[in-house]
């Protein structure tokens, strides 16, 4: 069958990758933010990060930091020792939950996507693709996102050498779990990998396949540009 490239269909599909990419970024952000608010803490969503704070928490580690600086800086004995630890303690473990929270909304949302396709296996099979089944197909490439992150530190890496392969959130979760830096970004990027792989090649229409892939790479890097660039900053700067 000769490949070519459907026009119609390569401008939708890229227009719904652009959306996808913006809905993206911002429920990755939001799995930071859900956490974070039940943990207790005040969030503040941006185009492309979050922060959070808890003031009493800080505050109260503040307050004996600032009373015994010199025990802490010397790591002595003091009265509070136990409840200066404790504070530490609590705002490493919910910082790590909080980072956790982003990388889990996109897996999440990829395995939705994942679940319904195979779900929904014999009806596409027999009836082709309908819109919930495409709707599944773009859920299921959230795992892109990890294939995106581990390319890009990577790539940059070689051109911009720091000493580092690997970046972002599942930087920090290998290494609150006590493990080499770049574990979970390698597994996670291996099954983003295979999940893309798996919907791309075994679940969209071959004869719409070559139009799917381009308006990935156009989709994508346009929608990347136009929210983090254009879009973005103006709507939630």
């Amino acid at each position: 069958m000769k490949k070519s490239i459907d026009i119609k269909a390569l401008l939708i599909l890229t227009t719904t990758f652009v959306i996808f990419t913006a809905v993206g970024t911002v429920s990755h952000e939001y799995g930071h933010i859900l956490v974070a608010e039940y943990l207790g803490y005040e969030t503040t969503l941006f185009y492309d990060s979050m922060t959070y704070y808890n003031e009493e928490l800080v505050k109260k580690r503040e307050k004996i930091y600032s009373e015994y600086k010199n025990e802490i800086e010397g790591n002595t004995d003091f009265e509070k020792k136990d409840e200066y630890r404790r504070l530490t303690k609590k705002l490493i473990s919910n910082g790590f939950w909080i980072t956790l929270g982003g990388p889990i909304q996109t897996i999440f949302t990829g395995l939705i996507g994942l679940f319904v396709l195979i779900l929904r296996k014999n009806q596409y099979k027999e009836f082709g693709l309908k819109w919930i089944d495409w709707l599944a197909v773009f859920l299921s490439l959230f795992w892109l996102r990890e294939v995106f992150n581990l390319a890009i530190s990577l790539v940059f890496e070689l051109i911009s050498p720091d000493g580092s392969f690997f970046s972002g959130d599942e930087v920090y979760i290998s290494r609150g779990l006590g493990l080499w830096e770049g574990t979970i970004p390698l597994l996670l990027g291996t099954l983003g990998i295979l999940v893309s792989a798996y919907v791309i090649f075994r679940i969209t229409p071959p004869q719409i396949r070559l139009t799917f892939l381009v308006s990935g790479l156009l989709g994508g890097g346009l929608g990347f540009v136009l929210w983090m660039d254009v879009l973005g900053p103006i709507l939630l700067p």
